[in-house]
């Protein structure tokens, strides 16, 4: 079972992994780190501060966004 959870210590690497609904928030942000080759070592903190954006309002985005669509593959059963 997994239990990786959402903090601002996960790579970008292992968010995508886990989640592959949040691409469309960093799409959203026009942040190139998807498919990026630092992906597997930088933060979401670091790429908050690299981007200028707040580490807290991204994971809240981020958060809504897993949750939406874990709340519709349920809906699906």
């Amino acid at each position: 079972m997994d239990h990786l959870q959402l903090e601002a210590g996960l790579t970008v690497a292992e968010l995508v992994t886990r989640w592959p609904q949040t691409i469309k928030v960093f799409v959203r942000h026009r942040m190139a780190c998807v498919g990026c080759a630092m992906s597997p070592f930088e933060t979401l903190t670091e790429v908050t501060t690299i981007y200028g954006l707040d580490p807290n309002c991204f994971l809240r985005e981020l958060a809504q966004t897993i949750e939406q669509s874990e709340a519709q593959n349920y809906d699906q059963f």
